[in-house]
């Protein structure tokens, strides 16, 4: 028989069951840890819409020059892999012609 409680009296581990939507406990919570108000209509859509402006003023968007680094670096990591799956399918392409052969 399966107890309920650990040696420590807390509720052992995937004893209960819960729906998998139920939060853990309680009201959910935002990302710093304060309550979720939650809001309809209008005002909930205004209030979205401040709160997107002002996440997108904390972000540090990339210069010219780093966005044409990063450009060149995913294109060069591109054609590398590209090259890589060439060879291989090259590699395999010849192999299978050679065992066709071989069953001539």
């Amino acid at each position: 028989m399966a107890r309920s409680t650990s040696r420590r009296g807390r509720p052992a581990a995937g004893s209960g069951r819960r729906s998998a939507g139920a939060p853990l406990a309680g009201r959910p919570k935002s990302q710093s840890g304060g309550e979720v108000e939650r809001r309809r209509g209008v005002r909930g859509l205004l209030g979205f819409s401040g709160e997107v402006r002002s996440e997108l003023a904390k972000v540090d968007f990339p210069n010219r020059q780093q966005t044409w680094q990063s450009t060149m670096v995913v294109i060069a990591a591109c054609v590398l892999v590209g090259g890589y799956l060439y060879g291989l399918d090259q590699a395999f392409a010849h192999l299978a012609s050679k065992l066709i052969d071989l069953q001539k």
